[in-house]
């Protein structure tokens, strides 16, 4: 997986070319230091467009802060030294690619992004079922090719969110209630995901000889 092009543009600080959606210090959560922190999860009795959108710029954003801390392609491609998990590609492509699948079961879009890769990053392991750790030993995308599937994931939702008639909020006048009847739901699922995602990919990174 190694030696495919990758290595110099991971060598070093990112700049704001890595972030596929919002650039840190203009992202929704940024405070009057320029440190990004966490927004709350927006009251889903009275979702606005804007409010969806501001929520998903800031779990995006995080996510991407954190990956930007991985120097060089190596790192996204070494297994975790207990070979209980995937290697950190898997993770980078894994949090857009659930966003497509669900808003796709739910009715929101009509196709895939990328289906490849929405097969090869689409489970993770399964903590019953240890033989799916075969995927540790497969060529995986460059960074550079995950890197692109997030700038068109990323867009694909913003346009979802921008867009799609069920978070009809007329202009921020009327806000809409999401609930696990509404084809949004599937959009909030894949927001608290990613912070899952968040926090189990940064034990990895500590763990990360």
């Amino acid at each position: 997986n190694l030696g495919r092009g990758d290595d110099e543009w991971l060598t070093g600080p990112r700049d704001v070319e890595w972030f596929t959606g919002k650039a840190p210090h203009v992202c929704p959560g940024v405070d009057e230091h320029g440190i990004l922190r966490s927004l709350p999860l927006p009251n889903l009795s009275a979702v606005t467009r804007e409010s969806a959108k501001d929520y998903f710029d800031n779990s995006w954003t995080l996510f991407e802060t954190l990956f930007a801390g991985l120097k060089g392609e190596e790192p996204f491609y070494r297994p975790p030294v207990h070979g209980l998990r995937h290697p950190q590609i898997f993770y980078y492509g894994h949090t857009p690619c659930l966003y497509v699948n669900k808003l796709r079961v739910a009715g929101v879009l009509d196709k895939p992004v990328n289906a490849y890769f929405e097969s090869i990053f689409e489970v993770g392991v399964d903590e019953m079922l240890w033989d799916d750790m075969h995927k540790n030993d497969m060529v995986w995308p460059t960074v550079r090719e995950v890197y692109e599937y997030r700038k068109d994931v990323y867009d694909t939702v913003v346009n979802a969110i921008m867009n799609h008639p069920s978070l009809d909020d007329k202009n921020g006048t009327e806000p809409v209630m999401v609930n696990q009847n509404h084809p949004m739901w599937a959009l909030f699922m894949g927001f608290e995901h990613e912070r899952i995602h968040l926090e189990t990919s940064s034990v990895l990174f500590r763990e990360t000889p």
